[in-house]
């Protein structure tokens, strides 16, 4: 009897260790979890707040050059008129509204635009060199690829102050492969894409069709300002 009251205790024994070696383990199991918890949800809030993070974004004051190829007082002739340049190859945009003006061309200085006013009149289209001056703009910039928007408008208000050059062309493709992603802002595909046409031409092309630039650039603009 003694044998087998012995065993029934060693079976016991054996049976509470295994039942404390398993509640050891569970407690242990639900630590690390809540551990890890606060850790996932602050990785969580971190992506949260970069993608609705805000810039306020200050634009220099800046000024550039077009030719002006109509001043209207209503917004159809203004579009018929950047229809019919279009279709002779000259990338023309409406650049402001009441009175609407349509320009093509930019330029660091009245001079940089003059071949093409040239080109323009042999074409019987009349122009007038248009200085653009642009005060300084203070807004904020918030959502999905606010970054990289603070960091393009940047960059198109130092061309409009410098010109076209190889190098801010170069600086906004390499921030577009840095930080566009594969679901970039819908505003700003219009942008990189004109980019894009600007850097495929010769540096008299560019000049051709360097306005689009500040057309995107004015438009995100305003869908910030609210207007």
């Amino acid at each position: 009897m003694k044998i087998i009251d012995q065993f029934r205790v060693l079976v016991v024994l054996i049976l509470g260790l295994v039942a404390l070696a398993l509640l050891t383990w569970g407690i242990g199991k639900i630590y690390l979890e809540l551990i890890g918890q606060p850790s996932q949800e602050k990785t969580v809030g971190q992506d949260k707040e970069k993608t609705n993070s805000n810039i306020i974004l200050t634009l220099p004051k800046t000024s550039f050059w077009i030719c002006q190829a109509g001043l209207f007082q209503n917004e159809e002739n203004a579009q018929l008129t950047k229809g019919h340049m279009n279709v002779l190859g000259y990338k023309a945009e409406v650049i402001s509204a009441n009175p609407w003006i349509v320009g093509v061309g930019l330029g660091h200085s009245a001079e940089e635009i003059k071949e093409l006013r040239e080109l323009l009149a042999a074409q019987g289209i009349s122009t007038i060199p248009k200085q653009i001056q642009l005060p300084q703009r203070s807004f904020r910039v918030g959502g999905n690829g606010a970054e990289l928007t603070a960091a393009m408008l940047t960059n198109v208000n130092t061309i409009l102050g410098r010109g076209i050059t190889k190098e801010v062309l170069n600086q906004e493709e390499q921030l577009w492969a840095a930080l566009a992603g594969e679901h970039p802002p819908k505003d700003l595909v219009g942008l990189h894409e004109a980019y894009n046409q600007i850097r495929s031409q010769t540096d008299a092309q560019q000049k051709n069709i360097g306005l689009s630039l500040f057309f995107h650039f004015q438009r995100i603009i305003n869908a910030y300002s609210g207007k």
